[in-house]
């Protein structure tokens, strides 16, 4: 069945409704960054440790050996998006291609959802093993919680993708 892709000013209402749900302020867009400024550095790490749990998991044969540095580094540019705030057209976009390629390579939504989980877990920990104050550790921590749920609902969402089966 075919779903018409909302245009841009229709998705940044949506946009502004699922923000507006989970929470996600003027002063959350400001965490954001200061999240993938912790996340980054260790990226590549948690990335392959990632990559090897999924492979060990037989979840999806496209996960090949070969194929995990340019996952990788996609994964790197979709989160470098995400916790940079913009939640413009280019973040938008590449959670639609994104979700098109995971069904594409018919990535189960349920390991889909467990995968993002697993990476909210291990960037978490990430924060947690800072120096910072525990009191903006707990804040950063609501900050990727809201982050998640919001990138995962977006990516979910019919609205976002041209076929829904």
């Amino acid at each position: 069945m075919q779903v018409p892709v909302p245009q841009f000013g229709e998705r940044a209402a949506m946009i502004a409704q699922l923000q507006n749900f989970i929470g996600i302020t003027e002063e959350t867009k400001q965490q954001g960054p200061e999240i993938w400024t912790l996340i980054e550095p260790q990226a590549d790490e948690l990335l392959r440790a990632f990559y090897a749990k999924v492979r060990a998991a037989h979840i999806n044969a496209n996960v090949t050996e070969a194929a995990i540095q340019p996952l990788i580094a996609k994964q790197k540019r979709h989160w470098a998006a995400l916790f940079g705030s913009r939640f413009d057209e280019d973040y938008t976009s590449g959670v639609r291609q994104l979700d098109a390629r995971h069904r594409e390579v018919d990535v189960d939504r349920m390991w889909y959802v467990l995968g993002c989980e697993a990476l909210k877990i291990a960037f978490t920990e990430t924060i947690v093993d800072s120096s910072l104050p525990p009191i903006k550790k707990g804040r950063l921590i609501k900050t990727l919680g809201k982050y998640m749920a919001f990138d995962v609902a977006l990516s979910l969402s019919p609205y976002q993708t041209e076929l829904v089966d």
